[in-house]
């Protein structure tokens, strides 16, 4: 992580942001198999068109220690840039407190009207823990090679960086995270 006096801006780390969910939602559209993904694809592109900022503070937490090891693909190089800056959040699925996985709302940085969109980040051989919810989610994996149950799969698959997974809503899901920390960008809509 970026030392205090290397800190970026809020509106540094907000621009930094908007680069990142742009690069994210056309890498999205290259790999959708789906009329489903592609058009959430086209909806992310949207709404991070309009670039409405807003105040937050930034909120690094514990987790973040290897956020350094986040590097397999040009996207997650990027975002260790600006990572720090985040308003960070522990996940209210895990009593860790954000010592082993963290969660950044993106609509904390910007306007997403239609969307809940953010990252996860579960550190290495950290859990996810298995769960649902009626919204559908995408999932665009950034960095990390873990085991992942989503979908209508029973069993946990191996899946790397680049992969996009698709839940229906209340199919059960989670990931195991590997030997480097596991980051997604995720996105609901009903």
């Amino acid at each position: 992580m970026h030392p205090p006096e290397q800190m970026l801006s809020p509106s540094q780390v907000t621009d930094h942001c908007h680069a990142f969910l742009s690069d994210c939602a056309r890498s999205i559209d290259l790999c959708a198999e789906t009329p489903v993904l592609a058009d959430i694809a086209k909806r992310l592109r949207s709404q991070v068109a309009t670039k409405k900022p807003k105040p937050f503070d930034a909120n690094p937490l514990p987790a973040l220690a290897n956020l350094s090891l986040v590097k397999d693909m040009a996207l997650a190089k990027r975002f260790q840039m600006f990572a720090p800056g985040l308003p960070w959040d522990y996940s209210p699925r895990t009593s860790d407190e954000g010592t082993e996985l963290a969660v950044c709302d993106f609509g904390k940085v910007l306007d997403m009207d239609g969307l809940d969109v953010g990252v996860i980040y579960v550190d290495c051989h950290r859990e996810y823990p298995l769960h649902n919810h009626p919204p559908h989610e995408l999932y665009f994996l950034v960095s990390g090679t873990a085991k992942w149950r989503y979908g209508q799969h029973l069993d946990y698959e191996s899946l790397t960086a680049g992969n996009l997974i698709h839940n229906e809503p209340n199919d059960w899901h989670g990931v195991i995270a590997g030997h480097t920390p596991v980051l997604a960008l995720y996105a609901q809509w009903c």
